[in-house]
């Protein structure tokens, strides 16, 4: 039998759903959904123990080392986050005046037909991911200077289980998971209404965020194009992972492992990948400053300077560091800022909002994406730093 590749897998799924969807009825898009709504239920019984184990066995390889691996860790992030920002707001400037001359406003975007799963088991997560990252790097930490041996024990016993259930059951059924995903978007029909309100805008957005990802791992790999292109491919299942389920966390195991063929550290890729899925949110910055700005010059005729900007930029970076990549909860926590700061109306937030959530899967993708890229521009530092270390 041939072996096909995860990334040939997927878009294959990808193809089906494109020369097919159209054939397949409603209640066969209903259960092939359900399906996997189902998967990713189980999977999220799983992230917290997940995130909790990576993290604390990372952090602990790394010894006394550990606080000034996180502190680089989160400083990089920032400077990722507001980098992408101003990158938004560079081009908004220089290319949205141009191309909305002669815009007209329409009415809402709606969905007509949703699909919605047979049924849904009740299963809570058990603890939020947030306070298992949070508990996962104190405990962490302070494993690196106190002897925690019969913890240590436990913590890599759960580890290594929860490998074994990624590596034999949800790797190998990951075409099947993301196929539910993709005939929902087919059937709804959602990105059609994108392109009939906000084509050019869209079309810019998402160029903008091909070309910032292929600068960012032109960056990670020296600008040299052969070792460039070869990290975006191994990074690619991640971008096609997060792009069907509209999620990094469900996605971050495929993350993890397209991060461990690009850098020889496991140990870092473990403990950096689930907390820059996190907080490195670079599809909020380029997405959202996009939407907004351009929404500006629809209604009002013009962009913000700099300084409101900066100020806007700040706080939305700051926000990324608390929306734990909930879908959506960005533009949420970002509409009181939008009304004081750009004095945006209900229809112009009801606008934003909308075209922000209708794009999430193409936002959480370049998520995914881009902490790929991060992951091996932290672990060049670390190793110019001698903080670093090689496969264990």
């Amino acid at each position: 039998m041939i072996k096909l590749s995860l990334p040939v897998q997927l878009l294959l799924a990808i193809v089906f759903v494109l020369l097919f969807g159209a054939f397949i009825p409603e209640w066969g898009i209903r259960s092939f959904y359900t399906l996997s709504i189902l998967f990713k239920d189980l999977l999220s019984l799983l992230l917290p123990f997940m995130i909790f184990s990576f993290v604390y066995c990372g952090i602990g390889s790394f010894k006394q080392n550990a606080p000034i691996i996180l502190a680089i860790l989160l400083i990089t992030i920032l400077i990722s986050n507001i980098t992408g920002a101003f990158f938004s707001y560079g081009a908004a400037r220089c290319l949205l005046p141009n191309m909305l001359q002669g815009s007209a406003i329409k009415q809402a975007i709606a969905i007509e037909h949703c699909v919605e799963p047979w049924f849904r088991l009740p299963l809570p997560m058990p603890i939020p991911l947030l306070w298992a990252l949070i508990s996962s790097v104190v405990m962490g930490i302070l494993s690196s200077f106190v002897n925690l041996s019969l913890f240590d024990r436990g913590v890599y016993r759960v580890k290594k289980v929860i490998e074994y259930i990624l590596k034999y059951g949800f790797i190998p059924l990951l075409p099947i998971y993301v196929l539910g995903f993709l005939l929902k978007i087919y059937y709804e029909k959602a990105f059609y209404f994108l392109f009939d309100y906000y084509g050019k805008v869209i079309i810019l957005l998402l160029c903008l965020q091909g070309l910032y990802l292929m600068m960012l791992y032109a960056l990670a790999k020296g600008f040299v194009v052969r070792k460039t292109a070869r990290a975006i491919k191994n990074a690619l299942p991640s971008y096609l992972a997060a792009f069907s389920t509209m999620s990094s966390m469900i996605a971050l195991p495929v993350s993890i492992a397209a991060a461990k063929r690009n850098i020889p550290n496991r140990q870092l890729a473990n403990m950096a990948m689930p907390i820059l899925a996190n907080i490195h949110l670079l599809g909020a910055a380029i997405n959202l400053p996009i939407l907004a700005l351009a929404t500006m010059i629809i209604f009002e005729g013009y962009i913000p300077g700099l300084v409101k900007y900066a100020q806007f930029s700040l706080y939305l970076c700051t926000t990324m560091f608390a929306v734990s990549g909930v879908p959506g909860a960005g533009i949420i926590t970002l509409i009181p800022l939008l009304q004081s700061q750009f004095i945006f109306s209900s229809d112009m937030i009801s606008i934003v909002t909308t075209l922000y959530l209708l794009l999430e899967a193409f936002g959480t993708a370049m998520n995914a994406m881009g902490d790929g890229a991060l992951i091996i521009i932290v672990h060049k530092i670390l190793r110019h730093l001698n903080l670093g270390q090689s496969d264990s």
